[in-house]
């Protein structure tokens, strides 16, 4: 029923005074007034959507843990205990890196790791005393300072047949060693 044919139903088609409008919403069941400005009136479509919301928040709470500040700060201590262990491992393989060592990876292994600690001032306790006993040791697994001597077969000097000393190989040009094969 639209608005208007409710109207005619309740009122008639006559003009009333305020007092016989009164009397008549008053006494229709069908009809009632509010202002809704005051927000005493909610739709009743808006009424159940609203409910409707509310059941479905309600459930998705039931799925809620309440523990989940203390495991966020868990998961934070966690994270930064690894990033700062990476650190650590990182400023170790410098370290060993940084001492000459032919393979960090070698020398890393052959630490003992338990008396390596982060130092106060951001040293690291432990290292160097494990580098310079390790490099006595097994001086294999570090660079030597000593450029490596060159294989020497015994054979005769380049460019010694004709008398002179010609330049090392690996200076030569492709036709100066050319000519170096083809004399020697």
């Amino acid at each position: 029923m639209e608005l208007m044919e409710m109207l005619k139903a309740l009122f008639g088609g006559e003009a009333l005074t305020f007092d016989q409008f009164a009397e008549k919403v008053n006494q229709s069941s069908d009809v009632k007034l509010g202002n809704l400005a005051d927000g005493k009136y909610v739709d009743k479509n808006k009424y159940d959507d609203i409910s409707r919301q509310l059941e479905t928040a309600n459930a998705s709470l039931a799925d809620y843990d309440p523990e989940w500040k203390s495991k966020l700060e868990q998961a934070q201590a966690d994270g930064e205990k690894k990033l700062s262990d990476y650190k650590f491992d990182q400023s170790i393989e410098k370290a060993i890196a940084d001492s000459g060592a032919a393979d960090v990876v070698s020398v890393k292994a052959n630490l003992d790791m338990s008396t390596v600690a982060p130092g106060e001032d951001g040293a690291i306790s432990g290292l160097s005393e494990q580098l310079e006993n390790l490099k006595t040791a097994k001086p294999f697994l570090f660079k030597s300072e000593e450029p490596e001597p060159k294989l020497n077969l015994g054979g005769s000097t380049p460019g010694s047949k004709s008398g002179q000393i010609k330049k090392d190989i690996s200076e030569m040009n492709y036709e100066e060693y050319k000519e170096y094969r083809r004399t020697n």
